[in-house]
């Protein structure tokens, strides 16, 4: 039991997403307007979102592969419906893990039309809290892997 645990490489992922939202939390826990107010915040939080969703992904991906035996997982939003579909994560979270990944391709793909003000908003509102819970089931399903 617990043997997943001691994986380095799932070690490694977690202290990677631990690491990032660490970083959003320190700019969401400023006011909006302290927030607003310098750029250098607004692409911190743009680029700590990214890098906690591109660590989930590659975090899902590692288990599914490694210890799941799925060889091919399509897409990003694909990674977290299928750490549902075995029971890794509940599907409240992997719903949530979607949106924020939906937050993230909007960050890559269309950063002009960023709305700096709702990519903080739901940062504080919810995104938090969700990486924390998922952090917590992926924890749960390796201690009695």
């Amino acid at each position: 039991m617990g043997f997943l645990l001691r994986d380095g490489r799932l070690k490694r992922l977690l202290e990677e997403i631990r690491s990032s939202l660490n970083i959003v939390k320190s700019m969401v826990d400023m006011d909006h307007a302290s927030f607003t107010i310098d750029l250098r915040n607004r692409y911190t939080l743009r680029l700590a979102l990214v890098e906690v969703v591109e660590a989930s992904v590659n975090l899902g991906i590692y288990i599914l592969r490694n210890f799941l035996g799925v060889r091919r997982v399509e897409g990003y939003l694909q990674v977290f419906r299928s750490l549902v579909n075995y029971g890794v994560i509940s599907p409240e979270v992997g719903d949530e893990m979607e949106k924020l990944t939906r937050l993230r391709n909007l960050i890559i793909h269309r950063y002009w039309e960023i709305d700096d003000s709702r990519i903080y908003k739901e940062a504080k509102s919810n995104g938090l809290k969700v990486i924390l819970k998922f952090i917590e089931e992926i924890e749960k399903y390796a201690s009695q892997a």
